[in-house]
């Protein structure tokens, strides 16, 4: 009977693959292995990083079950992992933490050898290779956070493709590579997919494989003190016992991250949001910040030679230092610079973050704080009155500051008729309002019209006061625009008009005035509050007299009508007019509505309307987790005059700035608290509830402020619309981004891990204990 008979199975099994791979013998060398001077803690850097890239590779496959690489559903399909799934919200959080630590432990790893010098002979390979991991890193942190298709990821992947696309000669070619179109869209998304989930783990695979295979060859450079060599450590169980320790802490340190800090919702991407700053990601940031130091013809060397230099004085170092000396203590120089390179990296990195543009200061700093003086006259906060910079042109100040106080929700300045509150102020130009009569519109807009609308902005400073009239009184149409038609002869002078002209008059009025939030003139039924005119008149044929009558008082008609009367609203030149364009209504052909639009179009001379979301996505609003803090912005400029600062519209103070007394506005509802009706716990439901308010307005039928159709007028995106609804389910203690099926709740789980990991902890110890005590 041979040797091998006599030994159990798994024996022989353990040396016949042995003899055939030399996998066993290879193991038992590497477990074994001195370690000059012992074990250290700082040595679990490099395990650290290699748990990290695991821990990276396991949650981006599990990830990959329920992404959708498209922009139309890559947001939505993260997020129903991150809230529908159950511990989605542990996978995606320790996904997003991971790579963030990830590459700050690679590069406390690459500083950690500078410092003790084991980037020397014969080491240089294994210095040379980790300065190509750390490229490929940077890699995985540019591609990785494009792929949520959100705001930060868009943004940063624009900003990101736009300085590689600037390098000289190869920045156009590379640029056409990672975009794959003129501008970021599927194409981009789909290419950094590929990158992100194939190229790049393929190329850092092999690297790190040489790279330990490199660092074995010669083992741990050890102390740089003699004396300290001489000690000698095992890498079982010594140092592996200490690399368990720091991956645990590093892994418990993974779920409480994602358990107390999840990664945020910055809402769907949006390319003609004008509120988002774009910005690189933070790990970009210093060159991003490198990038203002070479302006114009100089950026080449921002873009290009900052960088390349930092690879090259990297690589050069093994071959520039060559002396045997390791102390640091001793290598004075080279550590300083060293030193002086990570603190400029770190300061230029926080400057890149803190840094914001003009245009960003003005359009981001929401004007929330409304405050009395003691004379008692209110006044908004200082930083939504100081718009104007000294010796600015006075055309762009006036400009920039009718933008940001949000005049553009009520009003356009195109030269043609629109659905929104207020008058097209080209058109309105052809009334030649003298600077006193639009200086008083400003300060008191009631002087004019006691049952208007609009808010006195008495808060205003007189030298803004007069920035906003010079610049209302130097519009002029937009390049290749036709001229604003003139004023309305009826409405203006009151003289006799030719009934072609009176139709058509009738017409303007019904577009600027808003009645197309309500109804359609198309021939087809619509899911409006009103129904469609063309179907309603040529079906009854009312008289002008009922129409008058309709327009003057319509709960005389219908006495549970939701429409206003316009009695107050139109005089009687105008009154004529409407009622001779309804009247025409008859005889008018029925017109199919156009594709994605959300009403017909009411007026030959009317601009087409853009699509349902300008977002490069067919999402509506009621499909996106949208952002709070955005929607915060939204608010205070497109909502802050009706519902108030905080959405109660009872703030004190904010009653009397509006109307003047001590009432809120007439018929328009809190928001904060929203009425009970509406109110509901599931984000979902209460989404639901507040979207066709927001999209398609309702008339107030108290004489106040009518809520404007946001979607229907394409005043907001979409996913502007998101953020607003997210930031009104905030205001009544809603969290939209509500995980809906956790598996366990997130900090439950952390609690349970930590409670798990202690009773461990204690039963190691006390095992520890009995076997010294019985001395085994």
């Amino acid at each position: 009977m041979t040797d091998s008979s006599k030994k159990p199975v798994l024996h022989v099994v353990k040396d016949w693959v042995n003899e055939r791979t030399g996998l066993i013998t290879f193991f038992s060398e590497f477990l074994h292995e001195e370690i000059p001077g012992g074990t250290r803690f700082s040595y679990t850097l490099g395990s650290a990083c290699m748990f990290l890239l695991t821990i990276q590779i396991v949650t981006g496959i599990w990830q990959l079950f329920y992404y959708v690489p498209t922009v139309d559903y890559a947001y939505s399909s993260l997020n129903y992992l991150r809230l529908q799934v159950p511990f989605g919200w542990l996978i995606h959080g320790i996904h997003y933490w991971g790579g963030t630590l990830f590459t700050i432990i690679v590069g406390l790893h690459c500083l950690r050898v500078f410092i003790w010098g084991s980037y020397k002979k014969p080491r240089e390979m294994v210095w040379l290779i980790g300065i190509v991991l750390i490229i490929l890193t940077a890699l995985f942190m540019f591609t990785g956070p494009v792929l949520p298709w959100d705001k930060d990821g868009y943004f940063a992947g624009q900003v990101g493709i736009g300085i590689a696309g600037s390098v000289p000669i190869v920045g156009p070619l590379t640029q056409a590579i990672l975009q794959g179109a003129n501008k970021m869209g599927q194409m981009a998304l789909l290419r950094m997919y590929v990158l992100h989930v194939a190229i790049l783990p393929a190329a850092i695979g092999g690297f790190v494989m040489l790279h330990l295979i490199a660092f074995r060859t010669y083992g741990e450079s050890g102390p740089w003190d003699e004396k300290k060599r001489k000690v000698v450590g095992y890498f079982w169980p010594e140092q592996i016992f200490k690399d368990v320790v720091v991956t645990f802490l590093i892994f418990l340190l993974l779920v409480y991250l994602s358990a107390f800090f999840p990664a945020p919702f910055s809402g769907l991407a949006d390319p003609s949001d004008t509120l988002v700053s774009p910005k690189p990601a933070w790990t970009f940031l210093f060159l991003y910040q490198i990038l203002k130091i070479f302006p114009g013809p100089l950026e080449p060397l921002g873009t290009a030679g900052v960088p390349l230099m930092i690879v090259l004085l990297f690589a050069s170092l093994p071959f520039v230092d060559k002396s045997p000396e390791k102390n640091p203590f001793k290598r004075g120089f080279v550590v300083l610079s060293g030193f002086a390179f990570v603190g400029i990296v770190l300061y230029l990195t926080w400057l890149g973050y803190i840094y914001r543009s003009d245009a960003e200061k003005s359009q981001m700093e929401a004007p929330v704080t409304i405050s009395q003086d003691d004379s008692g006259k209110i006044k908004l906060a200082d930083q939504y009155t100081a718009m104007v910079a000294a010796n600015a042109d006075k055309k762009a100040s006036g400009e920039k500051l009718f933008k940001t106080l949000g005049c553009t929700e009520c009003h356009t300045v195109t030269g043609v008729a629109s659905n929104k509150q207020g008058p097209d102020l080209l058109m309105a130009k052809g009334n030649n309002r003298s600077s006193e009569w639009l200086y008083t519109q400003i300060l008191a807009p009631q002087a004019h019209n006691q049952k208007t609308i609009m808010p006195p902005f008495a808060h205003l400073s007189e030298e803004n006061i007069n920035l906003l009239v010079t610049y209302l009184q130097g519009l002029t149409p937009p390049p290749g625009a036709a001229a604003p038609p003139a004023a309305v002869p009826a409405a203006a002078a009151g003289a006799p008009v030719d009934a072609a002209t009176s139709v058509k008059n009738g017409e303007q009025l019904f577009n600027s005035m808003g009645c197309i939030q309500c109804h359609t003139i198309q021939g087809t039924p619509s899911n409006k509050l009103g129904p469609d005119l063309i179907m309603s008149i040529a079906k009854d044929k009312p008289s002008n007299d009922w129409l008058k009558t309709q327009l003057m008082t319509p709960q005389a008609h219908n006495p549970t009508s939701v429409m206003p009367s316009f009695a107050s609203r139109l005089n009687d030149a105008q009154m004529s007019d409407m009622v001779n364009f309804l009247s025409s209504l008859a005889t008018r052909k029925p017109t199919a509505p156009a594709a994605g639009a959300a009403v017909a179009a009411a007026s030959e001379s009317q601009e087409a309307a853009p699509p349902a979301s300008s977002s490069g996505s067919g999402v509506q609003a009621l499909g996106i987790i949208g952002d709070k803090d955005h929607g915060a912005i939204l608010f205070h400029q497109s909502c802050i005059m009706c519902h108030g600062p905080h959405g109660d519209n009872k703030t004190p103070g904010f009653t009397a700035y509006i109307t003047g007394g001590s009432t809120p506005p007439k018929g328009v509802p809190a928001l904060n608290p929203i009425d009970r009706a509406v109110y509901n716990m599931d984000p979902q439901l209460f989404v639901q509830h507040i979207d066709q308010f927001i999209q398609h307005g309702i008339p107030n039928t108290e004489g106040g402020p009518n809520m404007p159709a946001f979607g229907d007028s394409h005043a907001l995106t979409q996913a502007q619309i998101a953020d607003l609804e997210a930031y009104v389910l905030s205001l009544n203690g809603v969290d939209r981004t509500m995980i809906m099926n956790p598996g366990i709740e997130p900090r439950e789980f952390f609690y349970m891990l930590v409670a798990i990991t202690s009773v461990i902890i204690m039963l190691a110890v006390l095992y520890w204990f009995l076997m010294k005590l019985l001395k085994i």
